[in-house]
């Protein structure tokens, strides 16, 4: 089957939905199916993949490593006639997502959307949502606009002003953005559960995404992991984030739960901070306010590859994030054999199995705390969490989403396909 894969986010940023299209275009690869991918151009050239690229023009927004498309209508719509998919699977909702759906819709191919983010919850973290939200549902719309569109605008422009109805006209607007598509993927049932609220007919299935396997690192990664080292704490009372440093994953909860919880009951327990952002120096300020400086590390971003062997030296991971789809970091943990304490109890944590599910913050203190301290139960956790993910690897991944596919375009197999 030949599958073009549109992301708005893509290599070298380091989120879940870049790591999600990686994933799954190994593992299409693995099980022969054609592939290419259409994503923003970055500054860090891409290596080569094994598929075909497409990179179009994009500029940074200013939050981490996204980047806002700014793709030619026409050179868009050339990529996917010249390439000819059986069907296009976008990941995002950007630009170039959107870009994408609206030429499938006009070229009768089939695509279908894995729903990664939240959008409503986000609007909280990124007020710009706000304004995006409404150019989705407008750029999805078909020309000349029907009055229907052009009221709910309005009414939502009008809301604006005096904080009135928005959420429900949200809802409206992405329920209208999401007829784009013929089927959608979510990572969890999580998801599924906020899709169904905005499409209750729709067509949905729950596909996590795999981590992706650590791999070797080359020469110049070691030298840059052996530096890193040097400059993370060590040791067996290590709690581990990574994330980006913005303020939906609530870092400034565990802060203070490091503050107040976690360091009065263990003063050697010590936190490392494994991601970019722009926030970062809030956060630096809020450790140095709660006096905690001596305790806690700011490495930046890592290169993804990176991320699993920090992950290897840690003792727990802690999540206390609230609006993740799957918390693909989770998983990556988990491979290393390294228990979470996780704050969401929808995400795929198994409490007092492969870690531990708080309930407040001096819950999410005294599970990491827990974990520290016994050595056996730590042990015990990391290899359950480990074995429930070890064996779901991308190219299983990959297999559950190409029989989407299959089911999309009317076809029971590839076999049937291929005759």
């Amino acid at each position: 089957m030949r599958v073009l894969i549109v992301s708005d986010n893509y290599a070298p940023n380091r989120d879940g939905i870049a790591a999600s299209v990686i994933s799954l275009a190994a593992g299409l690869r693995e099980l022969g199916h054609e592939l290419a991918v259409i994503a923003p151009r970055a500054g860090t050239p891409i290596p080569p993949a094994g598929y075909r690229t497409y990179l179009v023009p994009s500029f940074s927004t200013g939050h981490g490593d996204y980047r806002f498309s700014w793709p030619s209508a026409g050179v868009v719509r050339r990529i996917i006639e010249h390439y000819a998919p059986d069907v296009v699977h976008v990941h995002t909702l950007g630009s170039l997502g959107l870009l994408a759906a609206s030429h499938c819709r006009r070229l009768e191919i089939k695509c279908v959307l894995t729903w990664h983010t939240d959008l409503e919850a986000y609007r909280k973290a990124y007020p710009v949502l706000n304004l995006c939200i409404p150019l989705m549902y407008l750029a999805s719309s078909p020309r000349p606009l029907p009055t229907a569109v052009a009221r709910l605008l309005l009414r939502t422009a009008i809301a604006l002003t005096g904080r009135g109805r928005m959420a429900e006209y949200y809802r409206q607007m992405l329920c209208g953005t999401l007829t784009l598509f013929d089927y959608l993927i979510t990572p969890s049932p999580k998801a599924a559960a906020s899709v169904a609220e905005l499409m209750p007919s729709g067509s949905v299935s729950v596909i996590p995404t795999a981590p992706i396997p650590v791999q070797e690192l080359d020469a110049e990664s070691n030298m840059h992991l052996k530096s890193l080292r040097k400059l993370l704490h060590g040791g067996d009372a290590v709690i581990c984030f990574v994330g980006r440093l913005s303020k939906e994953k609530n870092l400034d909860v565990l802060l203070r739960v490091m503050a107040h919880h976690v360091l009065p009951e263990y003063p050697r327990a010590r936190l490392n901070v494994i991601g970019g952002g722009r926030d970062r120096t809030h956060y630096e300020r809020l450790a140095h306010t709660l006096m905690i400086s001596h305790a806690v590390t700011f490495s930046g971003p890592l290169p993804r590859e990176m991320v699993g062997h920090v992950l290897k030296s840690c003792t727990v991971l802690a999540h206390p994030a609230m609006s993740e789809t799957q918390g693909l970091v989770i998983d990556e943990a988990a491979l290393a054999g390294v228990p979470a304490v996780v704050l969401d109890p929808e995400l795929a944590v198994r409490h007092a199995v492969t870690g531990y599910i708080a309930t407040s913050e001096s819950s999410l203190g005294a599970q990491l705390v827990r974990v520290i301290r016994a050595p056996d139960i730590r042990h015990r956790l990391g290899v359950n969490a480990r074995q429930a993910v070890e064996k779901y690897t991308p190219s299983r991944y990959a297999a559950r989403v190409a029989a989407v596919y299959f089911k999309v375009v009317g076809l029971d197999s590839w076999d049937s396909h291929d005759t």
